[in-house]
């Protein structure tokens, strides 16, 4: 009698293959996955595998034949794609564990099926809302503690990474996804001249709670959110261990939805912080996406010499061991060559003496983020491209993630 099994339960972070036995050697095997969830009408996905002599298919073993190309344990999760017409972008992070049901199909009669639930964060985990000098969401691990705490900041989309935050606290970090542009007050309402003192006192809010452990904290920011992680790990010695997704080399102008001020993404002391300037239009990509990536690349290159070097965050001022992660099929912007430039600025030539990691994914664009979830949307967004395929950039989440947990266990909290 044929079997369909996988685990019960899991963080959205953790592998959990599908099974499938009793069935006749040589068989076609449909395998379907379907939620309500993470889509506003839902997603699902199709793939069918051949099962082999001994009448199983394992979707960490075997290749499909139809649905998604080579081995991929959780090929069966990223590959659903949202139900309703015209729905794109990212799926919803919610904070409500999602269930998918997973049915088994051999000649078009359903033999097996089981469901599966997927979880935010550990169950464990407390969320604390925080809404005063600083703004955005902490997640702190079950149990006492001291937890060592780790400060996570978005990109230039405007929301808290809540999701991010909350699986850095199912693995043992207290971590605070940081709100710095939008509203409510008294964040800026866009992403123009955001005072770096503001994540220290973000660092402030978080070193001071008992639960958090004292000494060095962990940065990791995304696009937008690693260019103010390495601004801010570059003025400032708390940071222990700093991870720049898709990360930027230099300080960029700020993004005013109006095109009226022209001015620093950050500023410092009150002054905006030396930056390059917007100097080119935006391409697009082949099927008529607008391709933010013309702009960076274009803009930096006619950008004078001593501006570019004024604007450059200086990296090797950074006392901790970084990763950064990009994508050769990046979009968005030219991240494989941003992140060159920072990894070149802190090898041992230049004088720095901390370990420096880059995982660069050839086929992955900008949307690196933590497995294992639907990329459908991580490719292209709301017409706006953002580079690689949903698979490409399913593999790279997978392989860059356990990296992304290994840089900041380098947190070492002070003897005191």
């Amino acid at each position: 009698m044929p079997t369909i099994a996988v685990a019960d339960e899991a963080v959205h972070d953790e592998a959990t293959p599908v099974r499938v036995t009793g069935v006749e050697p040589g068989a076609t095997v449909e395998l379907l996955a379907e939620t309500d969830g993470w889509y506003d009408e839902g997603c699902s996905s199709r793939t069918i595998f051949e099962a082999d002599g001994e009448g199983l298919v394992d979707t960490a073993e075997h290749e499909p034949v139809e649905g998604y190309d080579g081995v991929a344990p959780m090929g069966w999760l990223w590959s659903m794609a949202p139900d309703g017409e015209g729905e794109t972008g990212w799926p919803h992070a919610g904070r409500d564990p999602v269930t998918v049901e997973v049915e088994t199909r051999v000649d078009g009669a359903q033999v097996a099926e089981t469901t599966t639930v997927r979880r935010p964060t550990d169950p464990g985990v407390e969320h604390v809302a925080v809404d005063d000098d600083v703004v955005g969401d902490l997640f702190v691990p079950a149990g006492e503690g001291p937890h060592p705490g780790v400060l996570v900041l978005h990109g230039s989309e405007g929301e808290p990474a809540r999701g991010r935050a909350a699986l850095l606290a199912a693995h043992g970090f207290a971590a605070l996804a940081v709100h710095y542009f939008g509203d409510p007050a008294p964040l800026p309402d866009q992403l123009i001249e955001v005072p770096v003192e503001y994540f220290g006192a973000a660092a402030d809010r978080l070193r001071e709670r008992a639960d958090v452990a004292d000494g060095p904290l962990g940065l990791y920011g995304h696009s937008k959110g690693a260019e103010a992680a390495l601004v801010t790990a570059s003025r400032y010695d708390w940071a222990g261990a700093v991870v720049a997704g898709a990360p930027a080399a230099h300080r960029w102008q700020g993004l005013d939805e109006s095109g009226e001020q022209r001015t620093s993404s950050w500023t410092a002391d009150g002054d905006p912080l030396p930056h390059v300037p917007f100097r080119a239009p935006p391409g697009s990509d082949e099927d008529g996406n607008v391709a933010f990536a013309n702009v960076y690349a274009n803009s930096l290159d006619r950008a004078p010499g001593d501006r570019r070097e004024a604007a450059r965050i200086p990296v090797e001022r950074i006392d901790a061991a970084l990763l950064v992660v990009s994508g050769g099929a990046d979009r968005m912007w030219p991240s494989v060559e941003f992140a060159a430039t920072v990894v070149e600025a802190r090898s041992e030539e230049a004088g720095v003496d901390v370990d420096t990691a880059h995982r660069s994914y050839e086929r992955a664009g900008h949307s690196i983020a933590p497995p294992y979830r639907p990329t459908a949307g991580t490719a292209v967004a709301d017409g706006m491209a953002l580079g690689g395929t949903p698979a490409a950039n399913a593999r790279a989440a997978a392989d860059s993630w356990p990296a992304v947990l290994e840089t900041l266990d380098a947190i070492e909290p002070s003897d005191g």
